[in-house]
C-alpha cells in the first residue's frame, strides 16, 4: 500500500465543538475524503488549527481525524508561522527516519505554512510527489501590477498562488474552471467535486414533504454568512419579493447581523442561527427548496460550493447559480440561474418554484439525491483521487 501524508486543517475527533465558527463545511469535507483515502493508503496528517487542542476522550473517531501533527497559526503570526513551518520539518524527518517515506504528499489549498514546507521539499533528494487539492483561490486568475507583485514578495510566508502551481506535480481541483491553469502549465488535472456520505441521506429520510396541506413552498439556505456566499442578494431579493411563503436560514458569518435583521422586520424570514449539517439535514424536512445563490466574484470561480452535497443529500429541491461545475453534479432535475444575473434571476425562479405542487417538488428532490449519492459518494470519488495520485507517483 503506497504511504500518503495529508496537509489540511481539519479537527481532530470532538473538537469542531470547540470553534463552531471555523471552517464548519471544509471539516466535513476533510474527515470525509481522507477516512475514504484510507481503504487506498497509509496515512500521515498534519493540520493547522487556531490553538494545539487534544482530542476529548471517547470522542467520535468519525467527527474529525487524528492527527499525527497538530500546527499553530495565530496572533502574532510571524511567529507561529516559523515554529509551526520548523515543527512540519522536524516531524517530517523523524517519520522518514522511523521507515515512514510517503509516496505523495496531498495538501489542502494554498497557505502560507504549507506552502513554504512544499517549496522546501522539492529541494530535498528523493522527494515525494507533491499534489495540491485546490478548494479555493480568489488570486487566481486576478490581474496584478507589478508594483503589487514586488510588495507581495517582500512579506514573509507570501507566495502569490500562480507562482506555488509550478511546485505540484499534480492539483485534484473542486472546480472545473480551476483546470485551465494547470493545463497551461502541463500539470496533470483532476476533477473531483466533492462527495457525500449516502448513509448520512437517512438524517432527512421525508425531506421536502408537507406537513400541512395547503401551506406555501417554503425556501431555505445554510452555510456561511458572508459576501461570497450571496447570502446578501438572498436575503434581500426575498424581501422585495410579494411571495407569501418564508425563507429559513441556518449559519454563522459576518452578515449574521444582516439575516437577524430582515427576520426582526419581515416574519417571512426565519433565522435558526448556527446548526450543525446533521442538524441542517434533519431540518430540512419541512423545507421544500434550497437555495445557492453563490455570487460570480470574491473568486468563486475557482471553487465548488460543498453545501450542494449536503442539500442534495435533504431530498429537498435545489435553486442554484451555474458555476464551476454545479450543473454536471446535479443535472437535469436542478433549478439554474446565471450568476451574472443574480438577482434577477433570484427573483424570477423563486416565484416559479413557488407555483410549483410541493409533490413535483419532492420527486425533484429525491431524483437529485438518489443522483448524487450514487455517482458521488466518497467511497468512489477517493478511488478516482487514489488512481490519479498513484499514477503520479509511477
Amino acid at each position: 500500500m503506497k504511504r500518503l501524508l495529508y496537509l489540511g486543517f481539519s479537527f481532530p475527533p470532538g473538537v469542531q465543538a470547540l470553534f463552531p465558527g471555523v471552517n464548519p463545511a471544509g471539516h466535513g469535507l476533510e474527515t470525509q475524503m481522507v477516512q475514504a483515502l484510507r481503504e487506498h493508503f497509509e496515512i500521515k496528517s498534519a493540520t493547522i488549527l487556531p490553538r494545539a487542542v487534544a482530542p476529548p476522550p471517547g470522542a467520535d473517531p468519525s467527527s474529525g481525524i487524528n492527527h499525527e501533527l497538530i500546527l499553530e497559526e495565530k496572533a502574532p503570526e510571524i511567529f507561529y508561522r516559523w515554529r509551526s513551518l520548523a515543527q512540519l520539518k522536524e516531524a517530517y524527518r523523524k517519520w522518514t527516519r522511523a521507515g515512514f517515506t510517503p509516496d505523495a504528499v496531498l495538501v489542502y489549498n494554498l497557505s502560507p505554512i504549507y506552502n513554504q514546507f512544499i517549496r522546501w521539499l522539492r529541494r530535498q533528494p528523493g522527494r515525494p510527489k507533491l499534489v495540491l487539492m485546490l478548494l479555493d483561490s480568489s488570486q487566481l486568475g486576478r490581474k496584478w501590477s507589478t508594483g503589487k507583485r514586488l510588495r507581495y514578495r517582500f512579506k514573509p510566508f507570501a507566495t502569490l498562488d500562480e507562482d506555488m502551481l509550478e511546485c505540484f506535480d499534480g492539483c485534484i481541483g473542486l472546480s472545473r474552471s480551476a483546470e485551465k491553469y494547470f493545463l497551461a502549465r502541463n500539470i496533470p488535472f483532476l476533477w473531483v467535486p466533492g462527495g457525500c456520505l449516502p448513509k448520512r441521506s437517512a438524517i432527512a429520510p421525508d425531506a421536502g414533504a408537507a406537513p400541512e396541506a395547503g401551506r406555501a413552498v417554503d425556501f431555505a439556505y445554510f452555510g456561511a454568512l458572508a459576501p461570497h456566499s450571496g447570502i446578501q442578494p438572498l436575503v434581500e431579493t426575498f424581501l422585495r419579493s410579494p411571495l407569501k411563503t418564508r425563507l429559513h436560514v441556518c449559519g454563522f458569518g459576518q452578515l449574521e447581523a444582516l439575516v437577524k435583521e430582515a427576520a426582526a422586520r419581515d416574519p417571512r424570514v426565519v433565522f435558526h442561527g448556527l446548526l450543525s449539517q446533521d442538524d441542517c439535514l434533519h431540518a430540512a424536512r419541512e423545507w421544500d427548496v434550497l437555495v445557492n445563490p453563490r455570487p460570480a466574484d470574491y473568486g468563486n470561480e475557482n471553487n465548488f460550493p460543498s453545501k450542494i452535497f449536503e442539500y442534495a443529500l435533504c431530498g429537498c429541491a435545489i435553486l442554484t447559480t451555474r458555476m464551476a461545475g454545479v450543473e454536471i453534479v446535479l443535472g437535469n432535475e436542478a433549478t439554474y440561474i446565471d450568476p451574472q444575473e443574480l438577482e434577477p434571476g433570484l427573483a424570477r425562479e423563486m416565484e416559479a418554484l413557488s407555483q410549483i405542487p410541493r409533490a413535483e417538488l419532492k420527486r425533484r428532490g429525491q431524483a437529485l439525491r438518489q443522483r448524487v449519492t450514487e455517482e458521488y459518494s466518497w467511497a468512489r470519488q477517493a478511488a478516482l483521487m487514489a488512481a490519479f495520485m498513484e499514477k503520479i507517483i509511477r
